[in-house]
């Protein structure tokens, strides 16, 4: 199985639906399955342990929202397992970098703190998904490639530890996911969409 990095479109209006009630994330990332968010919805209503051993008032009720994605949004796609090495290879660091070239590892707003598989979703408005695309734009896969470094990238521990021994298709293995993500974040700009990112 292993950690993939998925990427999902979504408008800035839902985006901020999203970072108000952030169980909303469920209805993104998991359209097909709405009661996972309506379970997310009744655990917030229920008081905890304490607040009942207390006799603490229960907390006020939570309106269930709906995301209504419009054309564009909530189209799917991943970086599989690539991700970190992608990430490598636009910054030569392990996780922090210069924002918002740093949207793979750590970057974007945090949608709450619901646990969408490896922690809590990101967030990125489509000003910030379009500054990411200019960037994206002018790396070559010669540029990319530049930037490999099977030795050090073991070193630093980048995920999924494998650079020093497929070398070269190590590479090809990043340079299939980095056209991927180039393609998917084209179309947000050009659909005038966010995205999120999560590990799953």
């Amino acid at each position: 199985m292993g950690m993939c990095l998925a990427l999902h479109s979504v408008s800035d209006k839902n985006i901020e639906k999203i970072l108000n009630q952030p169980e909303l994330i469920w209805q993104l990332i998991a359209p097909d399955d709405p009661e996972i968010y309506q379970d997310a919805i009744q655990q917030i209503q229920q008081p905890g342990f304490l607040a009942r051993l207390f006799g603490k008032k229960p907390p006020a009720p939570v309106e269930p929202q709906q995301l209504n994605l419009a054309e564009g949004e909530g189209v799917e796609d991943d970086l599989d397992k690539s991700w970190h090495g992608i990430h490598f290879c636009l910054n030569k660091t392990d996780y922090d970098a210069q924002p918002p070239m740093d949207f793979i590892t750590v970057g974007g707003l945090s949608a709450g703190d619901i646990d969408v598989g490896y922690g809590p979703a990101r967030l990125f408005h489509h000003d910030t998904v379009k500054t990411i695309h200019q960037h994206l734009s002018e790396i070559s896969t010669e540029g990319l490639q530049a930037n490999y470094d099977p030795q050090k990238m073991d070193e630093l521990d980048i995920y999924p530890n494998i650079w020093k021994r497929d070398s070269d298709e190590g590479f090809e293995y990043i340079a299939d996911y980095f056209d991927n993500l180039k393609t998917f974040v084209e179309k947000c700009v050009k659909n005038k969409l966010g995205m999120a990112v999560y590990l799953c």
